[in-house]
């Protein structure tokens, strides 16, 4: 089941998950980016920075709301870090809405992170050091990209999966339990076969607010409320070193033997070169969002991480939040877990040769070719051609070598056509002109650039497409230059330009005068000829009249003669 997926119909050719996916798990086919599972290590910082919102979050909102409407027992975990949310400045408020929606029992994950902790606390030893396991996106990546670090990997449940078990030994196994954080990595964490049964859904802050807004909750009348549960000392969990701070570690040991490092590059860079600072260290807590759960993508906010920093501290510290601390019962848990590689084998290693061949497909033939420019999303030209090989990525996903191919073949085009073309700016000055119209208008490019249209022709056709914004076109004469052109001459909004494209006719024009000539002549010709028989035959219409009437004159005395001698019968 994918966690993070793609809308085609609105990922465009920008690259831009590419460029910020750390372990570059994208895939680039036809133009469009996908997520590939078995790399993919859900950090979610590919759907935060997506400028068309084309990456889709797997979501259990559907899910919730159909316990809420079979009125389940509800149980929600909720994570520390919704102090970061803009609309509510009101904890105690924001439990009370939580009730009010549908959910049972409204309990802190803190629970889990403070025995998750001390569990950790209890597995520090002198001899290795232990890589904290609470991020499931750290969880991934090791999992992943650096199996032979994962004896380091504390065997140690999260907090979530912990506060999971804690609540369904507090309320019965058929308690629906619901974690609520700003983790996209969560959805990956639950749906593991080895925590089935732990976690029945997980939601983003985003979508607990989305149902919010559909149920048409109006905060500002809403009671306040007060957690379910025990309360817990580990509200600052969420931040980078959180967890050292709730296992109460000792000063010298925060100073000496753990580091917190946060930031998924920060952290990649660190267990790259672990093996070289491995022995002087105890504790690692590694966290894939900078600035820790409280800067998670499943939280919108526009508060900074300080705003957010300092809200929580205040939260951890408000006695009025956190029942009065009681007996903690012991539950009966089982805090561990274990891990194994996934994914199949990375290890890709290309030829020299092979990948001097993709790299010669984008015209980088010499080392001073390879721009490394990161347009594509790759560090380099050279890794680049590695993804092409792999199938992760597309030849033509360089931009600069698409630039400069679609530059010379309008060059070419623009040098090589029969027409003549003519740019100039918006004060109707010359930008540039191509060849055919350096030889049709008797001018040079370095001599006219710069200069007023008007000292090579006529602008008033620009003149008129400026004005209206639409594509002016007609036949134009230049006895100057002695020829004749249909042209066309068009604005360029975006560039604020103006082009005009003159097509000599020239020769067509005399051939339609010859033609027109040809057909008067023939005109006159034929007229001569129609008038010559229309004579001829008008003399010879004469000429039987006369006989016709003599030859009627001599019938008809014939005729009377034959009857009588004087003409009578």
């Amino acid at each position: 089941m994918r966690i993070i997926s793609t809308i085609k119909a609105s990922c465009r050719d920008c690259y831009k998950c590419v460029r910020y996916c750390p372990v570059k798990a994208i895939k680039v086919t036809d133009g469009h980016a996908e997520v590939i599972e078995d790399r993919c290590i859900a950090d979610g910082r590919c759907v935060t920075i997506c400028p068309q919102n084309a990456k889709k979050v797997l979501e259990d909102k559907g899910k919730v709301q159909g316990f809420i409407s079979k009125k389940e027992k509800i149980a929600i975990s909720l994570a520390p870090s919704f102090v970061a949310l803009e609309e509510f400045t009101d904890s105690l408020q924001f439990i009370g809405t939580l009730h009010t929606m549908g959910f049972t029992y409204v309990a802190e994950t803190a629970e889990g992170a403070e025995i998750v902790a001390k569990e950790h606390l209890r597995l520090i030893s002198k001899d290795a050091p232990l890589i904290t396991s609470c991020c499931p996106a750290i969880v991934n990546l090791i999992e992943i990209y650096y199996p032979h670090l994962l004896p380091y990997l504390a065997p140690v449940v999260s907090p979530m999966v912990a506060h999971g078990r804690i609540l369904k030994q507090r309320y019965g196994s058929e308690i629906k339990v619901v974690f609520v954080g700003p983790c996209i990595a969560k959805k990956g964490e639950y749906l593991r076969e080895e925590y089935q049964g732990d976690i029945d859904a997980v939601l983003t802050f985003e979508e607990l607010l989305k149902i919010m807004e559909e149920q048409g909750n109006d905060y500002s009348t809403l009671k306040t409320g007060v957690f379910d549960g025990e309360g817990s000392r580990a509200r600052a969990f969420p931040t980078p070193g959180g967890l050292a701070k709730t296992a109460e570690l000792s000063t010298d040991l925060l100073a000496k033997e753990s580091i917190t490092i946060d930031g998924l590059e920060e952290c990649i860079e660190f267990l790259d070169k672990f093996k070289d600072v491995k022995d002087s260290l105890r504790l690692v807590e590694l966290l894939a969002c900078r600035g820790g759960c409280l800067m998670g993508p499943g939280i919108k906010s526009e508060l900074s991480l300080y705003a957010r920093r300092e809200r929580l501290l205040r939260y951890s510290q408000n006695e009025p939040v956190e029942k009065a601390r009681k007996q903690v019962p012991q539950y009966n848990l089982d805090l561990s877990t274990k891990y194994t590689k996934r994914g199949r084998d990375l290890l890709f290693s290309p030829s020299e040769e092979e990948i001097r061949k993709i790299l010669a497909k984008t015209g980088k033939f010499k080392p001073e070719d390879e721009l490394n420019c990161g347009a594509c999303g790759y560090n380099s030209c050279r890794e680049k051609a590695k993804a092409v090989m792999e199938g992760m990525a597309e030849i033509d996903m360089c931009i600069p070598y698409m630039r400069a191919k679609a530059e010379s073949r309008a060059n070419l085009i623009c040098g090589m056509t029969p027409n003549a073309i003519f740019v100039v700016d918006s004060d109707l000055r010359i930008l540039e002109v191509n060849p055919a119209a350096e030889r049709k208008f008797l001018c040079q490019q370095e001599q006219v650039v710069g200069k007023p249209l008007e000292v090579v022709i006529n602008p008033g056709n620009f003149e008129e497409a400026l004005r209206t914004k639409s594509l002016v076109t007609g036949e134009v004469s230049y006895p100057t230059y002695g020829i004749v052109t249909w042209q066309a001459v068009f604005y360029v909004e975006q560039e604020d330009v103006l082009i005009g494209i003159f097509a000599d006719i020239t020769m067509e024009n005399e051939q339609r005068e010859k033609l027109a000539l040809m057909k008067g002549e023939t005109l006159t010709k034929a007229q001569e000829v129609i008038d010559k028989q229309m004579r001829v035959a008008q003399e010879i219409a004469g000429l039987l009249g006369e006989t016709t009437a003599e030859t009627k004159v001599l019938l008809t005395k014939l005729i009377k003669l034959i009857k009588n001698g004087d003409g009578q019968v």
